[in-house]
């Protein structure tokens, strides 16, 4: 069968069929008496073989390799072509997401979405300071999208560039609340630490009627879920800046984290500010109770860094049962204890 009959039949043009002859994909078997390509039912049968090869995502090199080898394993070849399709559609996936958040921006001049569209590069960029400097550019006009600016804080490592783009997310108001609390559940340990800090930033620098009940409430879950965090480091950091709230969830996980550390120092603080803000009766009044039994519980320790920590709390506090409690680790085994239980009473009954 000559050329032009293959490629009527085939649907694959003389051209392509050429150019793969030059790949050496297919070597015609025959020549006629003129010396014209004749294919034989063999060498159709392979530029379907390639035609289907190709539809499936492989490329002319791949599938003259893979034609070549007799043995070749099929569903490996399968497994590969699935996970390249998983990978370019990921790929489009993104793309689509970030022309999506472009226009949500409504540019109305060429020019701005052009700086926007340097911006969003920038932010993607190998070189830190080329992130930084995104950062600040966002937080000053607003032109990088709030999902971008949230992706970007992350997965950013270096310190500095993290605050810039906390800062320019303090800015953006708190919209960017509901993308950094998806950043709470994610499966990398560093996404969910740097999304607790961002949001961290967010409660502490945006006033109350700023930010809302709606973005509040979003923040407080958001917080909630970090308290049943595998690293210590995420539910530490929930632990506190719940503390900080007020929030009674925290009491248990501040208790854990002012007898064994690290941050006793703050969980101290934190389960002080308990104690003393809490009313005569209800639920926080139980709370505070709550808290003063266990310290009493670990001051029974017989690991003086233990009782050492419950004074650390002790400290804190006022009030005269408070101060019989010191007094009695005035007279701890341990002098470390003891010492720092007296100079604690001493200076509480001179002022």
């Amino acid at each position: 069968m000559l050329i032009g009959e293959v490629a009527r039949r085939s649907g694959v043009s003389a051209r392509m069929l050429r150019h793969y002859e030059s790949l050496g994909l297919i070597d015609p078997s025959g020549r006629t008496s003129s010396g014209y390509r004749e294919y034989s039912a063999a060498d159709i049968g392979r530029i379907f073989h390639i035609e289907g090869l190709r539809k499936l995502g492989m490329s002319l090199a791949e599938i003259g390799t893979l034609l070549d080898d007799p043995a070749f394993d099929p569903r490996r070849l399968i497994r590969e072509l699935v996970e390249t399709s998983r990978r370019r559609i990921a790929a489009e996936q993104e793309l689509l997401s970030h022309l999506e958040r472009i226009d949500r921006l409504h540019h109305a001049d060429g020019e701005a979405l052009l700086l926007t569209i340097d911006l969003l590069r920038s932010l993607e960029s190998g070189d830190v300071i080329q992130r930084h400097k995104a950062a600040l550019g966002s937080g000053v006009d607003g032109t990088v999208p709030v999902e971008s600016l949230s992706a970007a804080v992350f997965n950013e490592p270096v310190l500095n560039a993290a605050g810039a783009m906390r800062w320019a997310l303090v800015q953006s108001g708190p919209e960017a609340v509901r993308y950094l609390a998806k950043g709470m559940d994610d499966l990398s340990v560093d996404v969910r630490r740097n999304a607790l800090l961002a949001l961290d930033e967010i409660r502490r620098n945006t006033a109350k009627d700023e930010l809302g009940p709606v973005a509040e409430a979003a923040i407080t879950e958001a917080l909630h879920s970090g308290l049943g965090d595998t690293d210590f480091q995420v539910r530490s950091g929930a632990a506190l800046v719940l503390g900080q709230m007020g929030d009674l969830a925290a009491v248990a996980d501040l208790l854990e984290i002012a007898m064994e550390g690290p941050k006793d120092i703050e969980a101290a603080e934190a389960l002080a500010a308990f104690v003393n803000d809490a009313p005569e009766q209800g639920e926080r009044a139980e709370v505070a109770a709550r808290i003063m039994s266990d310290l009493r519980r670990h001051a029974r320790s017989p690991e003086a860094t233990m009782r050492f920590r419950v004074l650390q709390v002790l400290i804190e506090i006022p009030g005269a049962e408070v101060d019989d409690f010191i007094a009695e680790l005035s007279t701890d085994e341990n002098l470390e204890v003891a010492a720092t239980a007296t100079a604690t009473l001493n200076r509480r009954r001179d002022h």
